[in-house]
Formats: C-alpha cells, sequence, structure tokens
C-alpha cells in the first residue's frame, strides 16, 4: 500500500515517529555515548605566588588553619584548609528549608580544584560526586556545573582552558588571586579572562548577586528553573575565603528546595560579595571525608563533573 493512499493522521504519526525516532537516535549517540574531547589547549599562565602556592593567605587567615590535622564529623582543619560545616533547617515559611553549608579558607588557590568524572574531559563520561570525590582525594566535594550535559558554555578547570565557546549563560569566574565574579552572557570575555589568570570557569547560572553583592529578584534563566528546586551554589567572601552550599527539595514532607530568590536573599544574608548557582535537581550532591552528606533528591545521579576542596603539597 502507498503511503499517499494512507489517512493523513496515519501519515503524520508516522512522520512524527521517524522524527523522534531520529532524535533520540542523535541524543543517546551524541550525549549518552562516551566520546572524549578535545581540549582547547590554552594554558593559563599563573603567577608565581600562585605556583607556589604561596597566595599569603596561610598569614592572612592564621587562626583558621591548624599545624596538626584536626578531623571532625563537622570540622576539617590543616596547614591549608579550614573546613565548617553546619545543617541549617528553616521553617514557619511558605516552605521548609534545609540547605548543608560549608564554610572555607584555604592558604592558596591550589587548594580549590575541579575535577572531571573518570578523569576525562569528554561526553557520556559520568560518576557520582562521591565516587569523583574519592578518586580525586577531596576533604569537601560538591557537583559542577554539568559541562556534559551540552555542547556550549565555556569551560576552564584548574587552569586550563578546556571549551573556548559560550551560550546564554551568566558565566562565573574564580581566578587565581582568589577573586571571584559573574558575568552576564555578554559580558564575558575570554580573552580578558586568560590575561587575568582565570583558574576556574562554570556555566551554567544564574549569578545570585549583583555587581554590588546585593540580592536579585530577575534572573537570566528558564523559568523552570527559578522555583523551588534542590540547589548547589559557590559563595564568595574575599581572597582566600568561600562558601559551598547544597539545599535539598522535592521532598513533600520535608524539604521542598529554594527558589532562586530565597538563594539570593541567603547568600547576601551570608555577607558573600558574590555567589553562583549551579547545576541543580538531582545533581544537587555534597560529599565530606569520603561521605554524602545531603540527601539527594531520587538519590542522586551521575554527572560529569564536580567542585572539590583537597590537599594539595607544595612540595
Amino acid at each position: 500500500m502507498r503511503r499517499k493512499n494512507l489517512p493523513w493522521w496515519l501519515v503524520a504519526l508516522i512522520d512524527i515517529l521517524v522524527i523522534g525516532g531520529y532524535a533520540l537516535s542523535f541524543y543517546l549517540i551524541y550525549y549518552l555515548s562516551p566520546r572524549q574531547l578535545q581540549s582547547s589547549g590554552i594554558q593559563i599562565s599563573q603567577s608565581p605566588a600562585v605556583q607556589t602556592g604561596q597566595n599569603n593567605w596561610s598569614t592572612k587567615f592564621a587562626d583558621h588553619f591548624s599545624s596538626t590535622a584536626v578531623s571532625e564529623d563537622n570540622r576539617y582543619q590543616s596547614e591549608d584548609i579550614s573546613i565548617s560545616l553546619q545543617k541549617v533547617t528553616i521553617e514557619g515559611g511558605k516552605n521548609k528549608n534545609v540547605y548543608y553549608l560549608a564554610d572555607i579558607y584555604i592558604s592558596n588557590i591550589q587548594c580549590l580544584q575541579t575535577g572531571f568524572a573518570q578523569n576525562t574531559f569528554g561526553v557520556g563520561y559520568t560518576q557520582s560526586v562521591l565516587e569523583m570525590d574519592k578518586a580525586l582525594g577531596a576533604v569537601l566535594a560538591v557537583n559542577g556545573d554539568y559541562y556534559g550535559n551540552g555542547s556550549q558554555g565555556v569551560v576552564i578547570r584548574n587552569g586550563e582552558v578546556y571549551r573556548n565557546t559560550t551560550d546564554a549563560s551568566d558565566v562565573c569566574v574564580l581566578y587565581s588571586d582568589g577573586v571571584m565574579k559573574t558575568y552576564a552572557a555578554g559580558e564575558f570575555s575570554l580573552e580578558e579572562a586568560v590575561e587575568n589568570g582565570a583558574w576556574q570557569a562554570w556555566s551554567f547560572g544564574p549569578a545570585l548577586l549583583d555587581s554590588q553583592g546585593n540580592p536579585k529578584t530577575e534572573f537570566q534563566t528558564s523559568l523552570n528553573v527559578l522555583g523551588l528546586n534542590p540547589r548547589t551554589a559557590i559563595g564568595y567572601y574575599e581572597p582566600g575565603h568561600y562558601c559551598l552550599l547544597v539545599a535539598d527539595g522535592r521532598y513533600e514532607d520535608d524539604a521542598q528546595g529554594m527558589t532562586l530568590e530565597e538563594m539570593s536573599q541567603l547568600f547576601f544574608t551570608l555577607g558573600c560579595q558574590s555567589a553562583y548557582n549551579l547545576d541543580g535537581g538531582q545533581s544537587s550532591v555534597m560529599t565530606f571525608q569520603d561521605a554524602v552528606v545531603n540527601q539527594p533528591s531520587g538519590q542522586g545521579r551521575d554527572i560529569s563533573d564536580c567542585v572539590l576542596i583537597k590537599e594539595v603539597s607544595q612540595g
């Protein structure tokens, strides 16, 4: 029977199924099949102070560090790292908020690193945050921006430019001098970031505070991201002092999640100068001393990258 003799609705249905099949095949092959990507190969020059780990934060924050390692359920201290972890529960409003806040001091920027799943820059390579934590020797880790879930968005990790394309997302750059800044998509310049010594750059967002450190009410993102969701974000106080935050969500009788406005106000209240929203939902996971500390939605999921705090020997 020729196709032209079929009813119009059946022809339309066949077309939809064929197109859907092609789209699904493309997605499975392009995004899920492991495929190593070629780095842009740009190595960002770091200052001698960064190369030797002498940012002088060890003196500035001396009272936060310890010559003898201290490892407790909610605290970690060493000569180069100080982490205080707390679980915060807020009730009485429209929804219940539960988040985990890690207050972090580091003696040099090399203690704040990023890692790729299976130690590979590519598409289709995924691991849990806990697996990456253990493989990379992290003291604390959270999910990153899930760069592997798309083909656009700048990727700078540990001083190397892996992907130099941008998209419509806000960009967050952590520089080797410890300063962290956020940029709207049209404001970000890769050339300037490289020239100024970018150490990390994430492309997800949105930025949670404005350029003056004030809370925001409008965000450059899609509507589904605005509402209640599990969240992961990084905050910046000053060079050498940061925080990582994971908010639980999607639990009807417990934590429902946080909106972007709530996150913005929270980071303002914490006193951060800059803050940036990373991937969320099932991706939102925090690990501390080789254990998951939050309650991930749907037990979490495997992702392409993480942000971690780790000991780095300076030789």
